[in-house]
């Protein structure tokens, strides 16, 4: 299923998160915020915003609350194991990006394309902003790429 630029981001800007605090935090973090749901979107009904703006703020807030509502959503799979590399096909023939370049732990992945022997094919999100510009590496945008299954976790941070 497709995402929006707004699920995107605050899906980006969430499992970031996870490369920074222990889960002990992330997790009473999550449960204060959603204990605030409310409030918030009640913040959102009492502004002078125009309808526009309201939209773009609503879009926002229901991202957010759906990136944060479970552990199934919030502890999505990520690259768990060090020195994991990107490959354009299932024989690792190609390596996706420069060579000696591997995910960072904490990368995000998407559900299993395809698989193949060991590997999986899957669309990464550089929320770690690995690949943020000035670096490159157009195989991380454009995805899908290959990646050793065996590097996938959804235990990150380690409970």
């Amino acid at each position: 299923m497709s995402k929006s630029s707004a699920e995107i981001e605050v899906l980006s800007q969430v499992q970031r998160t996870r490369s920074v605090f222990p889960r002990d935090v992330l997790d009473a973090a999550r449960r204060s915020f959603a204990a605030r749901k409310g409030a918030a979107f009640q913040a959102l009904a009492d502004t002078t915003l125009d309808a526009a703006g309201k939209q773009t703020i609503e879009a926002y807030l229901n991202a957010f609350f759906k990136a944060i509502e479970s552990d199934a959503a919030f502890y999505v799979p990520v690259v768990a194991r060090p020195d994991t590399r990107l490959y354009l096909d299932a024989g690792k023939a190609r390596e996706a990006c420069d060579r000696n370049q591997a995910l960072p732990i904490g990368t995000p992945v998407g559900a299993p394309l395809q698989t193949q022997d060991q590997l999986v094919q899957v669309a990464v999100l550089d929320a770690l902003w690995k690949w943020a510009p000035p670096a490159k590496c157009d195989a991380i945008h454009a995805g899908p790429v290959w990646i050793e299954k065996s590097a996938i976790d959804s235990n990150y941070p380690a409970r």
